[in-house]
C-alpha cells in the first residue's frame, strides 16, 4: 500500500513539472527566436546554467502571475470534480496561453527594430496605428499566426492529458504546497526584496539578460507604469538634426589618465553651504574651504529630485523628465553607453562604494548592468560596530575604509562613494550628539558629515595616488529647505558642485549654470575619450552650457545663465529672472515676451528630444 501511495506521488510530481513546462513554453518559444533571429543576442559566450537560472527565476515568476487564475480554478478542481469547470479551466488555459505566445512572439518581431523588449507601451503603439496597417502585419506574418494555432492546439491536448489524482487526505497538504511555491515564485525569490528586471543584469551582461527576461514578464512589471508620451512640437528631422548636435568630440586634456574619485553628498543642498545666498548659516566648513581649493560651479543643478536620478544622470547621462525615474521604468532595458562601459573600454577599474544594504535603492542591479566593476556596501564593511541603527555604516568610519580601498586599486581607477549618514532620521555617533542641531534636524547630520569628509581628505592626502587624482564633489539631490529662493522650483534643485584637483587645475569660480548630466562627458573627457560621444550635457570644462531642463508633476523648467522658464501644462508659462528676483515675485512672460518665446521653443525641443530618444533607444 505504502509503495503505491510513492509511485502515486512521484506520477504526480512529474505531471506537475510537465505542467510548468507547458506554462512556460511560450517564453521559450519567444527567447529562442529572439537569440536565434539577433546574432547579438547568442547566449554561446554566457555561463549556461548562469543563463538557465536566471531565466527560470523569471518564467516561474511570470507563469506563477499570468496563470494565477488557472491555478486556482485548478485547486477547486481537485476537490470537486466537474465537467463544467474542467472545460472553463481549458477555456482560461488556452487563453492565457495563446495571448502569452502572440504577445512575446510581436516582441521577438519588434525587437530588430526597437533594441529592447516593450511592455505595455507596445499597445499604446499598436492603439495609434489604423486597422489597415495592423491587418497588413498579420498578413505579412501569416505563417506565425499558423504556428501559434498549432502550438495552442497541442498545449491544448496536454493540457487536458494531464490530469492530477490525489488521494483526500493528500489534497490539501499538496494544495498548501503549491500556494507557498507559487507566492515565492511570483516575488522570484523566497527573501524580503522582490525580483525585478535589474537582477538579470547584475549576473548575465546587457543581451543575455534582454532574452532571459522573457517579454511577458517585462509587461506585467509594467503594467501601470505610464509610457512617454510621442510628441510634435517640431518635425521628426529637426529631432534628428538636433539629436546630431549632441554627439561631440571631447578636446584632449594630455596624455595623463587620472584617477578619478566622485563623492556624492547625500543631500547636500545648496542651501546647507557657503554658497547659500540667503539667510542662514554654513553646516558645512570643510566643503566650503574645498570650494577656495577647487573648480567651484555656484549655479549647479541636480536633474532630479531623488537619488537614483543623480546616480541616473551622472553615470548614464540620462535626466529625470519622466514621472518615474529612469532606473525601473518601462526604458530600463535601453541601449546605453554608459559611463562605465566606456571607462572600461579606457583602461579604467569601475567601483562604487555605498554603506548602506547592497540591495538599497537599486544602485547596484543598476550600475553592475552598465559595467561597474565592483560595488561595495554594508556586507563588505569589516565592522558592524560601526552601524547606524536604520540605513547602514556612519560616514566617519566608512570613508576611511574607503580611503584605503583606493590604496588597493589597480590604477587608473574610477571610483564613487555615495554618502549616507544626512539621509533621514539623521542619526550621527554618540561622540557627535553635542554638535549643534542648526534650525532643522538635518543640520546636525549635515555637520558630522562635513567633518567625516575633511578627515577622508586628511588621509587621502597621504596616500600615493592621491597626487594623480580628480576629485568630483556634489549632491545627489537636495533635502529640506527653509529658504524660498530654495523653494522654487529650480532652486530646489541647486547643489554644491566642485572639481578638486590641486594638480591639474587653478582654483576658479564658474557662474555657468551647470548639471549632473554634465559629469557624464566630463569625467570622460578627463579620462581621455577620443571618440565622439552623444551627451545630453557639455563637458564642465567646456566654456558653454547645455539647457538644463527639469520635470516634476506637470511641470517643466528651463533654467539659462540669468532666466527661467516654467511650463505649467502645455499652455501656461512663468518667467523669471532668478539673478534678481531669486525669490519669484515678478512674473515677466508678458513684459518680455520675444525671451519668452525664444525659451519656450527651447525647452520644448528638448523635451521632445528626451522623448524621442527614450522611446527609440537612441541613447547611444
Amino acid at each position: 500500500m505504502h509503495l503505491i501511495q510513492v509511485e502515486s506521488l512521484i506520477k504526480n510530481i512529474i505531471k506537475s513539472l510537465g505542467l510548468i513546462i507547458l506554462f512556460i513554453t511560450p517564453f521559450w518559444v519567444a527567447r529562442i527566436l529572439l537569440i536565434l533571429i539577433n546574432n547579438e543576442l547568442s547566449i554561446a559566450k554566457y555561463n549556461l546554467l548562469d543563463y538557465l537560472l536566471v531565466s527560470l527565476r523569471f518564467d516561474f515568476k511570470t507563469m506563477a502571475i499570468w496563470y494565477g487564475i488557472l491555478f486556482i480554478g485548478l485547486a477547486i478542481n481537485l476537490f470537486a470534480k466537474s465537467k463544467a469547470l474542467i472545460k472553463l479551466n481549458t477555456i482560461v488555459f488556452a487563453i492565457l496561453f495563446l495571448a502569452a505566445l502572440v504577445f512575446n512572439l510581436i516582441n521577438v518581431f519588434y525587437y530588430p527594430t526597437s533594441k529592447n523588449i516593450a511592455g505595455v507601451e507596445l499597445f499604446t503603439m499598436i492603439g495609434g496605428q489604423e486597422w489597415g496597417i495592423i491587418f497588413s502585419y498579420i498578413t505579412h506574418y501569416w505563417y506565425l499566426i499558423l504556428v501559434a494555432v498549432l502550438l495552442l492546439y497541442g498545449a491544448v491536448k496536454l493540457f487536458l492529458f494531464i490530469t492530477l489524482e490525489f488521494k483526500n487526505r493528500i489534497k490539501i497538504g499538496f494544495v498548501l504546497m503549491s500556494l507557498g511555491l507559487l507566492f515565492g515564485f511570483a516575488r522570484g525569490t523566497f527573501t524580503l526584496k522582490p525580483l525585478n528586471s535589474m537582477n538579470a543584469f547584475e549576473v548575465l551582461p546587457a543581451n543575455g539578460a534582454k532574452t532571459a527576461i522573457t517579454p511577458l514578464y517585462v509587461l506585467l512589471e509594467s503594467y501601470g507604469k505610464k509610457p512617454l508620451e510621442e510628441l510634435n512640437y517640431f518635425p521628426e528631422d529637426e529631432i534628428l538634426a538636433s539629436l546630431q548636435q549632441n554627439r561631440i568630440t571631447l578636446p584632449s586634456l594630455g596624455s595623463n589618465k587620472p584617477n578619478i574619485c566622485i563623492i556624492l553628498l547625500e543631500s547636500f543642498g545648496k542651501e546647507y553651504t557657503g554658497l547659500n545666498k540667503g539667510k542662514g548659516s554654513s553646516y558645512t566648513p570643510f566643503l566650503d574651504s574645498l570650494m577656495d581649493e577647487s573648480l567651484n560651479f555656484t549655479n549647479a543643478y541636480a536633474n532630479g529630485l531623488r537619488s537614483m536620478d543623480a546616480v541616473a544622470s551622472i553615470y548614464a547621462g540620462i535626466p529625470s523628465l519622466m514621472d518615474q525615474s529612469f532606473v525601473g521604468s518601462l526604458y530600463t532595458g535601453n541601449n546605453i553607453n554608459s559611463l562605465f562601459n566606456q571607462l572600461k573600454e579606457l583602461g579604467y577599474l569601475n567601483t562604487f562604494y555605498h554603506a548602506a544594504d547592497e540591495q538599497s535603492m537599486g544602485f547596484k542591479s543598476f550600475l553592475t548592468a552598465q559595467g561597474l566593476d565592483r560595488y561595495v556596501a554594508n556586507q563588505q564593511y569589516p565592522n558592524s560596530d560601526d552601524f547606524d541603527g536604520t540605513w547602514g555604516i556612519f560616514d566617519e568610519p566608512f570613508l576611511q575604509f574607503y580611503a584605503n580601498e583606493l590604496g588597493n586599486m589597480k590604477q587608473p581607477w574610477c571610483s564613487s562613494i555615495f554618502t549616507l549618514s544626512s539621509h533621514h532620521p539623521y542619526a550621527v555617533p554618540k561622540k557627535y550628539n553635542k554638535l549643534k542641531k542648526g534650525t532643522l534636524p538635518i543640520h546636525r547630520a549635515v555637520r558630522y558629515s562635513d567633518i567625516a569628509l575633511r578627515n577622508f581628505f586628511i588621509e587621502a592626502r597621504t596616500q600615493p595616488w592621491f597626487s594623480n587624482t580628480v576629485f568630483v564633489l556634489t549632491a545627489d539631490h537636495s533635502s529640506v529647505n527653509k529658504n524660498k529662493r530654495y523653494k522654487t522650483h529650480r532652486g530646489s534643485y541647486e547643489v554644491p558642485l566642485l572639481v578638486y584637483a590641486p594638480s591639474l587645475f587653478e582654483p576658479e569660480i564658474i557662474t555657468k549654470p551647470v548639471q549632473h548630466l554634465d559629469l557624464y562627458p566630463t569625467v570622460l573627457q578627463l579620462a581621455g575619450m577620443k571618440d565622439s560621444v552623444f551627451a545630453l550635457g557639455k563637458s564642465l570644462l567646456d566654456s558653454n552650457y547645455a539647457p538644463i531642463v527639469h520635470y516634476e508633476g506637470n511641470r517643466y523648467c528651463l533654467t539659462d545663465s540669468s532666466y527661467a522658464l516654467e511650463m505649467v501644462g502645455k499652455r501656461k508659462f512663468k518667467l523669471y529672472n532668478y539673478k534678481e528676483d531669486p525669490n519669484y515675485r515678478y512674473n515677466l512672460s508678458r513684459k518680455n515676451s520675444a525671451l519668452k518665446e525664444a525659451m519656450e521653443n527651447k525647452l520644448k525641443l528638448n523635451i521632445q528630444k528626451f522623448n524621442y530618444s527614450i522611446i527609440n533607444n537612441h541613447f547611444y
